[in-house]
């Protein structure tokens, strides 16, 4: 895949970003556009050995990826589904995590219940 980022950390949050995008928006793409993000990225091939596996040049995969990833961003920034579904995920663990809790304190108010009586 094609990355610009700096360190490691940059590359792997990089690719899981555009992995989201892809999951959400790839029926928007051509069959083509598909091809080379899934050659790219989830064979996790070189330019050089994409474009030899694809048929193309090296400078084709490169425009083709370059993109692809604007058509997902760009689609991205239209919709929000991608971003929308990240807060929704918090906001649904934070709601799971405070009903654990609240369940907790029943159960200690149970028990102290019980030991009263």
């Amino acid at each position: 895949m094609i990355d610009s980022a700096n360190d490691d950390s940059d590359i792997l949050k990089r690719r899981v970003h555009f992995n989201l995008l892809y999951d959400f928006y790839s029926p928007l793409l051509t069959e083509r556009q598909r091809k080379v993000y899934e050659t790219l990225c989830f064979s996790d091939l070189t330019l050089s050995e994409a474009a030899e596996v694809l048929g193309i040049s090296r400078q084709a995969v490169y425009t083709l990826a370059r993109n692809v990833m604007k058509k997902l961003e760009g689609i991205e920034k239209n919709l929000c589904f991608a971003v929308n579904t990240r807060h929704l995920e918090e906001k649904i663990k934070k709601l799971e995590s405070e009903n654990e809790s609240l369940r907790e304190k029943l159960r200690e108010k149970e028990e102290e219940t019980c030991l009263t009586h």
